[in-house]
């Protein structure tokens, strides 16, 4: 099992990659999307039981819809994991929080302005609906 500290030093896909825990799944667009691992590796991984985990646990992007995408979130898991499982379980969710945030900085999703230097009216719409705290639209 990873350690807290392997954990916390995730910052790129190839990171979380490297933990070894499963395969990585990613769906990054302008609309959302989502990025981590499916429920069966980390039960595996973890010891814990699949039915205590979302079918899909890391982080997730919500569409606020007109271009607008919400905050990005961390998955979570049934209250029966607790201790240092617990522990690992929401770092791990964190650092797929964090990959998913730098992988939609490195494709330019929340860059303001483009080659151009025209305005990124989604991306300008998107991190001010995120510095407001607007998660969902529904």
């Amino acid at each position: 099992m990873k350690t807290l500290t392997e954990i916390k030093k995730v910052q790129t896909l190839e990171d979380l990659e490297n933990l070894g825990i499963g395969n990585v799944f990613c769906d990054l667009s302008y609309r959302g999307g989502g990025l981590g691992f499916y429920a069966s590796d980390i039960a595996n991984h973890f010891k814990v039981y699949e039915w205590e985990l979302p079918r899909k646990f890391g982080a997730g992007c919500n569409y606020l819809g007109g271009g607008l995408r919400g905050a990005i979130f961390a998955s979570s898991f049934a209250s029966t994991i607790t201790g240092k499982k617990a522990k690992l379980l929401t770092e791990l969710a964190d650092a797929c929080k964090r990959v998913y945030n730098n992988l939609e900085d490195e494709s330019g999703l929340n860059d303001e302005q483009d080659e151009e230097g025209n305005t990124n009216w989604e991306a300008t719409g998107t991190n001010a609906s995120r510095r407001a705290g607007i998660e969902s639209a529904y």
